[in-house]
């Protein structure tokens, strides 16, 4: 009873589960199952100076198997994965920062997240960002049927 009032008042505590792959996660869900609901996780990398926000589409009952596979293909190769994301990045660069790209993805963008698409397909949506320092905006580029699509410019 008092629980229940304290959960009216206060609201609900957060979710939170100790993953054994990701670590402690927090679900960003409401009591009822849906599409966009997520799981959001923090993983520190060599290639990234602040830690890597990783968004996993998944249940209430957490992230499975293969959403850690997803995860680690696509970290384990940071170019190829900038590669993927360049397409949609290269006609907004020079606009948004008054300069050529030098070729290094590494001298402009820095990795900040990645978004695990729901059942770790990569046919659904899902997103990768980076800051670009030199336009002081985050790009994120959107795949939609396991391609770059459109890139998400915020600041």
């Amino acid at each position: 009873m008092w629980q229940k009032i304290k959960d009216m008042i206060l609201g609900k505590p957060p979710v939170e589960m100790e993953h054994e792959y990701f670590g402690k996660i927090l679900f960003m869900g409401g009591d009822e199952p849906a599409d966009d609901d997520y799981w959001e996780a923090e993983a520190s990398i060599n290639e990234a100076k602040e830690p890597l926000t990783i968004l996993i589409n998944a249940p209430l009952s957490g992230p499975t198997d293969v959403h850690v596979v997803f995860y680690k293909n696509a970290v384990s190769d940071l170019e190829a994965l900038f590669d993927k994301c360049w397409p949609i990045f290269e006609p907004d660069f020079q606009q948004w920062t008054d300069k050529q790209f030098s070729g290094n993805w590494k001298d402009d963008f820095e990795l900040m997240s990645i978004e695990i698409p729901r059942d770790a397909d990569e046919k659904n949506e899902w997103t990768v960002g980076y800051y670009v320092d030199a336009a002081k905006h985050y790009f994120t580029a959107r795949f939609i049927d396991g391609k770059p699509t459109y890139n998400e410019i915020d600041g």
